[in-house]
């Protein structure tokens, strides 16, 4: 499943992937999470604790991160046990600073729009 997560993301435009990207880590408990998963595979109920908030809270901002394959579960006993799936990560900072991933986000902009503005506010009456 991760897998083909990867793969759709990379098939994305680069502006739908940052987006998501960005989307799912703004929130703070979510980089939190990603922080706490980055030193240890943890289940819902401890992370939940470490956060201080409800286990369902910990198991939404968990299936967001899941969306673009930054976490994976698995089965252990009764509990859900959380990974970091830290190849995800590196792929996204490496697709981030690419030299043209960041200007192909703006390439579609009028890059003429503010002169055009100036000249019709400033110069021609």
């Amino acid at each position: 499943m991760i897998i083909e997560l990867k793969k759709e993301l990379e098939m994305e435009q680069p502006l739908d992937t940052l987006l998501a990207f960005f989307k799912a880590l703004a929130e703070a408990n979510r980089l939190k999470l990603v922080g706490l998963l980055a030193q240890k595979d943890c289940s819902v109920e401890e992370l939940a604790t470490l956060l201080a908030v409800s286990p369902s809270t910990a198991s939404h901002h968990l299936s967001k991160l899941a969306e673009i394959g930054l976490v994976s579960a698995r089965a252990e006993s009764y509990y859900n046990v959380y990974h970091l799936e830290t190849d995800t990560l590196e792929a996204m900072a490496q697709r981030l600073l690419a030299a043209d991933t960041l200007p192909d986000v703006a390439k579609n902009l009028d890059r003429q729009a503010y002169d055009r503005k100036i000249l019709k506010d400033r110069i021609i009456p």
